[in-house]
């Protein structure tokens, strides 16, 4: 069951999102008021003479949505670019209906689209599908001061978003029971990767001009390598059982989570909403907040499961998810450079992604390498309650500290 306005692997379209909402690393710079700018609140607005623009520039991180902060008769707004090839103009009516429709279920941390004077919730310009919301207020202030309060925080609001959406339907896609897509997506990844296609990267790779990215790839495929074969055996293990699936928002980190000091003020970025289980969803979100560390691991899933409850399966399956979306992310990102040889501007936020995705895989591959009945850190495959020691010896992670972030 997929949405029409998805494109791609949904976990690696927007990676190390460069939030505008982030005040301690991204500034917002004033442009000139010129007129074209005005123009594109004409839709909503009859008289924009007065309004003030402030454009953050390309902050969608690798997805390429353009976001203005706006300022208009006293009220404080965001404008958004989509960008030309996402999402489809059926697939931002289902991303604008599931806000409408948990705002109405009392969930008021989402920014709900305003409608135009025309009646329709956006307008078409310049090739692009365009957006007003209110800017929602706070910081994403976990990745600044990252607490155990506010990781069971966030998780609440998440849990508490899944209930208001579990009743949402749009088309043919809505709630029911089934495998989940995101899994069995993930799956298929990484048989084909056992089939040829982690060799095929290699030697892309090998023939590519020397560089740093490039040094950072070997990693990649190096870990890729060593946990491949685990990862796949438990994705077969668990793909099969019937999930609750539902509307999920498949690609949330700790950078679309807003604050206000110790509460959770707005939660940003729905562009690859569709259907599928909850457990992507909180395996997305943990995987960037914290690192191998299975304490912290268990802290958020329990604080969800307070406002929540997760299955059995529900829980096993957020391993897949986690393990499973690293490995399609670090070969995702090999393949775009070095195989279809796609250009990113963000050079020194890919550089950190990239690190990231080595890190967590390096630990991987020690995990999966470990032996019989020494304990694991961070998520597992296992249905019982989880070791609170780490691994040791794994290269680049911290030790002090149990966060880390994209």
């Amino acid at each position: 069951m997929q949405l029409p306005c998805t494109s791609g692997f949904a976990d690696n379209v927007c990676l190390a999102t460069v939030c505008p909402h982030s005040t301690s690393d991204r500034k917002s710079v004033t442009n000139a008021y010129s007129n074209r700018q005005l123009s594109y609140l004409s839709p909503w607005f009859e008289d924009v003479s007065e309004a003030e623009m402030h454009s953050l520039g390309v902050t969608g991180g690798f997805s390429g949505a353009v976001i203005w902060r706006v300022s208009v008769a006293g009220n404080d707004l965001c404008l958004r670019r989509w960008p030309q090839v996402h999402p489809s103009l059926n697939g931002l009516l289902a991303i604008h209906g599931l806000l409408q429709h948990v705002a109405t279920a009392g969930y008021d941390l989402v920014p709900v689209p305003l409608a135009t004077r025309f009646g329709e919730t956006y307008f078409v310009n310049e090739d692009h599908l365009w957006e007003l919301t209110p800017w929602m207020p706070g910081e994403a202030a976990l990745s600044q001061a990252p607490t155990p309060d506010k990781l069971s925080t966030a998780m609440d609001a998440l849990a508490r978003f899944h209930q208001a959406a579990e009743s949402y339907q749009y088309q043919d896609h809505r709630p029911t029971v089934g495998l989940s897509p995101g899994l069995q997506e993930r799956l298929a990844i990484l048989q084909q990767l056992q089939q040829g296609g982690l060799q095929q990267l290699w030697q892309a790779t090998r023939t590519a001009e020397a560089s740093d990215l490039r040094e950072l790839a070997f990693e990649l495929l190096e870990a890729t390598g060593h946990s491949l074969d685990t990862v796949c055996g438990g994705l077969q293990q668990i793909v099969s059982t019937p999930l609750p699936l539902q509307w999920c928002l498949r690609d949330v980190r700790h950078d679309q989570v807003l604050f206000s000091g110790q509460h959770v003020s707005g939660l940003l970025d729905f562009g690859a909403v569709a259907v599928d289980s909850v457990a992507g969803d909180v395996a997305r979100f943990l995987g960037s907040v914290v690192n191998e560390d299975p304490q912290p691991w268990q802290l958020g899933i329990e604080a969800y499961a307070q406002q929540r409850q997760l299955s059995v399966d529900e829980r096993r399956a957020i391993t897949g998810f986690d393990q499973g979306g690293l490995i399609c992310s670090a070969t995702n990102w090999v393949r775009w450079l070095f195989v279809e040889g796609r250009a990113f501007p963000q050079v020194h936020a890919l550089h950190a992604q990239l690190v990231w995705l080595r890190d967590r895989l390096q630990s991987l591959a020690t995990r999966s390498n470990a032996s019989v009945g020494e304990p694991l850190a961070g998520p597992t495959w296992e249905r019982s309650e989880r070791t609170s020691r780490s691994a040791s010896g794994i290269p680049h992670l911290p030790t002090d500290s149990p966060w880390t972030h994209t």
